[in-house]
């Protein structure tokens, strides 16, 4: 981890982000901009860094048409709700950076909570949040780069491919 943000602002640190350490620090302060070392940021200013991932986890459309040609990341892991906006994430798939879907990414509470639900226990939802999140990544991937189309296309013609399966009563 290279940098972190809160509603504060963001700490960067190229050599790498103690986990436990920050987590003491935003206790005691109310900020991770309180960590040191790092060099404090506008938050904004965590979209242009140069990183392998980038995991925009708080807000809508903090990606958009006007900083999308700045993202240096090469993947994006949609962490929050909707946080590339649709226009952004075209040119980042021209560009070459994968964006990964927030439905992909963040749909863990909502496959837990169907297993809590059903009255399954802690361990059953981290399996099958492990096993469908993997099983659909992969899917939305391998179908991505066959059709040579966007993961959230990609996805789109899976949802439907499973959806006319399931309306014509055959499974997958």
């Amino acid at each position: 981890i290279a940098a972190v943000s809160d509603s504060k602002g963001a700490i960067y640190s190229a050599g790498g982000i103690d986990y436990e350490k920050l987590r003491k620090v935003k206790k005691e302060t109310g900020s991770v901009i309180n960590y040191s070392p790092g060099e404090r940021l506008d938050a904004k200013k965590l979209f242009e860094l140069n990183v392998d991932i980038l995991v925009p986890g708080a807000r809508p459309d903090v990606i958009n048409e006007e900083n999308a040609d700045r993202i240096k990341a090469k993947i994006v892991a949609e962490a929050a709700n909707i946080p590339v906006s649709l226009e952004a994430e075209q040119k980042l798939w021209q560009r070459e950076i994968l964006v990964i879907p927030d439905f992909l990414c963040n749909s863990g509470g909502v496959i837990s909570s169907y297993v809590e639900y059903r009255g399954g226990k802690v361990e059953e939802a981290f399996t099958q949040v492990r096993e469908k999140i993997r099983q659909n990544t992969l899917l939305v991937l391998d179908a991505a780069q066959r059709k040579q189309i966007t993961p959230r296309e990609a996805a789109l013609a899976v949802s439907y491919t499973h959806l006319r399966a399931h309306e014509t009563g055959r499974n997958l």
